[in-house]
């Protein structure tokens, strides 16, 4: 970009101030806000009518259509979190209202009890009139804007409100809150009469602050709140709208909740968390329990509610009661906090429940994602410490035992627009918590690093986790993946390009482009430009070499690059090239002894010889990292109703298992599969395919205890060959399941 005199930047910058491009949700860097904040340094405060100056900032949000005034388009969560970033940027003084992280922290106890909190804001500000130079209100000397003679400056006002929590699950009763510490402004006036019309077909209600009003809501959807507040010498109320999501009437809610501390501290800090019990309609106490543990929660933001829809996609929880079995969902406080400080949360449950339970009843655990590190780590340390725990399974879901990954190019990207972007700073302080530094295989590096390595806090991890054992003994250890095992990809190469964001004018230039890592080739992952017309340029680039291919690996996938496309910038537009990045690589959810990252598991005959899973289950082709599907939801309830514990019982003789013996079927001609069944009654054998769908009901019938056979002649249940490919046997009884995945080559 080329330069001017530095007289005639300011000019420009106070002439086009007006019509800077003007999309939430950004803010400006700190680098840009000082530097402007220095060249308005000369203005006398007394000269200016309104306690901020917006122009301290750079104006990226849409504060002139949030002016009071009725009809203006609705706000959001996110629109409403930037409009006040930048009012503190402008601040002539201290802003005496408060940070957002302190205003979120303290709505979390009403979040907490379900309520919806509301914030209002109402601000004075300034702004430099487009004609301030021309008219000579202005005029420039060198580095800085003085003032002349004439108006500068005009005011105007900013009212917005917003949800602090923007979804419910119950909107049949919704108590929404607006306490009074939560109306921000620098306006000496106190507010009026409050009115508020919920989009529940009562239109407006007064609405008192410091006072809850319950809502009741006859359907779901998304609703459009308009709020309207009375100021003295105001001739009409304020007004503001904003978006609020209904997503469902009435979800169903836990039996009891506890409160979880962990008893055993992790530097010097004890974790918490709740534990959700959802209890089978045939148990009156807890007697059967599943205990899923939750993953790496990027913002804490997902409680009962969001856990019960994540887990029970393909009616999972719903069956598991209905087969008379207790869910015990667990809640860490931080989610994203060290995960020995959070396994020993779970530790703490796991020895509630057992007290619950009583002697002679075991458990099941499932770990989804970080959870599955988590409950790993819980049960070998109480196996290494002589703890029993009672566990006869434990299921780590698309887990990252051997890493997880976040493009490194993305992880720039993040640290280089974080001062520009509340949502990209969000999403950097997530990736530099410590859940985070010690699952990612790469992370980050200030100053950024010549190779992908991994943050030393994995390392401790990994050291810890050996000192344990690395994994517990007693349980059956199952491994589900989302990641494909026949070498798919996510659709593009190492190295390719994956997000491009160009923009070039007159004003500024901006770039931000991707690449995933290379495949030990050495090249450019990074390249960030921010170049004001009135600062010199910001400018980043990062070249890594010997990195191996995790961004297009085959693995549980994130839509990282689509919700970064699909997020409006300041200035142009963000390009996702490809849509989804390897989260979770197939080769590290079940934990396999190689450094090939595309690794032929489908056909690798002897795979759990590569493992110390005694299961793995994978599909063939990518899905969504943490996805429950029909094929994976068959597979989740056979493991956990695999009936007896391998907690050693002592001198009593081991029971007879549920089983299916390995199958290898070189043709598509007749098979035979030898099972075993552990005691006398009905029971059924099945085929289905990878979807979860009925292939073939090979057996419907009453079986005595110990082993037995029959043959599948490869056709379906219209009579038709099937043809190669891979097929899962499930075997169920009463209180049994097995099942077994079976590969037809040809």
């Amino acid at each position: 970009m080329s330069r001017t005199h530095p007289g005639l930047r300011i000019a420009f910058f106070v002439l086009l101030a007006s019509a800077l491009p003007s999309t939430a949700p950004w803010a400006a860097p700190n680098a840009v806000g000082e530097r402007l904040a220095e060249l308005l340094g000369e203005l006398p405060e007394s000269a200016i009518p309104a306690p901020i100056l917006y122009d301290r900032a750079i104006p990226l949000s849409h504060v002139a259509d949030r002016d009071g005034s009725a009809g203006s388009r609705p706000v959001t969560w996110r629109e409403w979190r930037q409009m006040v970033h930048e009012m503190r940027l402008g601040s002539l003084a201290e802003p005496t209202w408060p940070e957002l992280e302190r205003l979120l922290a303290g709505a979390q106890p009403a979040i907490a009890r379900g309520e919806v909190p509301l914030a209002l804001m109402n601000f004075r500000y300034a702004r430099i009139r487009p004609d301030a130079i021309a008219s000579g209100a202005l005029t420039v000397d060198e580095e800085h804007l003085v003032l002349g003679q004439g108006q500068a400056f005009d005011t105007h006002r900013l009212f917005a409100a917003a949800p602090l929590r923007d979804r419910t699950y119950h909107g049949r009763e919704v108590r929404f809150t607006l306490d009074r510490s939560r109306y921000l402004t620098n306006d000496a006036v106190p507010p009026g009469a409050l009115e508020i019309d919920f989009q529940d077909g009562r239109g407006f209600v007064p609405v008192a602050f410091d006072r809850g009003e319950v809502v009741h809501y006859a359907t779901p959807g998304r609703k459009t709140i308009e709020l309207r507040l009375a100021l003295a010498g105001q001739t009409a109320p304020l007004t503001t709208r904003f978006v609020f999501d209904v997503l469902d009437l009435e979800a169903p809610a836990p039996d009891d909740t506890l409160h979880i501390t962990a008893q055993i501290p992790y530097l010097g800090v004890a974790g918490t968390g709740d534990a959700y019990i959802y209890r089978s309609p045939s148990n009156p106490v807890l007697v059967n329990p599943v205990v899923l543990i939750e993953g790496f929660d990027f913002d804490n933001s997902m409680n009962w509610d969001e856990l019960y829809e994540l887990l029970n996609r393909e009616q999972l929880i719903e069956t598991l009661r209905s087969l008379g079995y207790d869910t015990v969902v667990l809640n860490f406080s931080n989610a994203v906090d060290y995960i020995q400080r959070n396994a020993f949360v779970a530790v703490e449950l796991i020895q509630q429940v057992k007290a619950a339970i009583g002697p002679g009843r075991d458990m099941v655990m499932v770990g989804a994602s970080m959870g599955g590190i988590v409950g790993r780590y819980a049960l070998a340390y109480m196996e290494a410490q002589s703890i029993p725990h009672a566990t006869r399974a434990f299921v780590a879901f698309d887990s990252p035992q051997n890493g997880a990954a976040i493009p490194l190019g993305i992880q720039y990207w993040l640290a280089f627009f974080a001062e520009l972007s509340p949502d990209a700073a969000a999403l950097l302080a997530a990736l530099d918590s410590p859940g985070s530094r010690q699952m990612l295989a790469y992370h980050r590096t200030e100053p950024p690093g010549p190779t992908g390595e991994s943050d030393p806090l994995r390392a401790t991890l990994l050291s810890d986790l050996a000192a344990i054992g690395g994994y517990p003994s007693d349980p059956r250890l199952v491994a589900v993946a989302n990641g494909s095992g026949e070498r798919a990809g996510q659709g593009f190469s190492a190295g390719a390009q994956v997000i491009r964001y160009e923009y070039s004018s007159f004003l500024v230039d901006i770039i931000g482009n991707v690449w995933a890592v290379p495949d030990n080739a050495n090249q450019t992952i990074f390249h960030g430009l921010i170049d004001f017309i009135l600062l010199p340029p910001d400018e980043t680039v990062v070249q890594v070499g010997g990195t191996r291919p995790y961004d297009n690996a085959p693995g549980g996938y994130r839509n990282s690059m689509e919700q970064m496309d699909t997020t409006p910038a300041p200035y142009g537009d963000i390009v996702a090239l490809f849509p989804n990045h390897c989260f979770i690589p197939t080769t590290s959810a079940l934990a396999l002894e190689t450094t090939d990252l595309f690794y032929d598991i489908a056909g690798d005959p002897d795979l759990l010889a590569l493992t110390p899973f005694d299961a793995v289950y994978f599909p063939a082709g990518n899905q969504e990292h943490v996805a429950v599907t029909p094929e994976n939801a068959q597979w989740l309830l056979a493991e956990i109703q695999l009936g007896t514990t391998a907690v050693a019982q002592g001198a009593t003789p081991a029971p007879l298992l549920a089983a299916i013996a390995p199958i290898s079927v070189e043709s598509r001609g007749p098979s035979a599969i030898r099972f075993t069944v552990p005691h006398a009654g009905p029971a059924r054998l099945a085929v289905f395919d990878p979807a979860g769908r009925l292939v073939s009901e090979l057996m419907d019938r009453s079986c005595e205890p110990g082993d037995s056979e029959v043959v599948w002649n490869g056709l379906d249940q219209s009579g038709r060959r099937r043809g190669a490919g891979i097929y899962f046997i499930q075997l169920r009884g009463e209180d049994y399941a097995a099942s077994r995945k079976m590969l037809v080559l040809r």
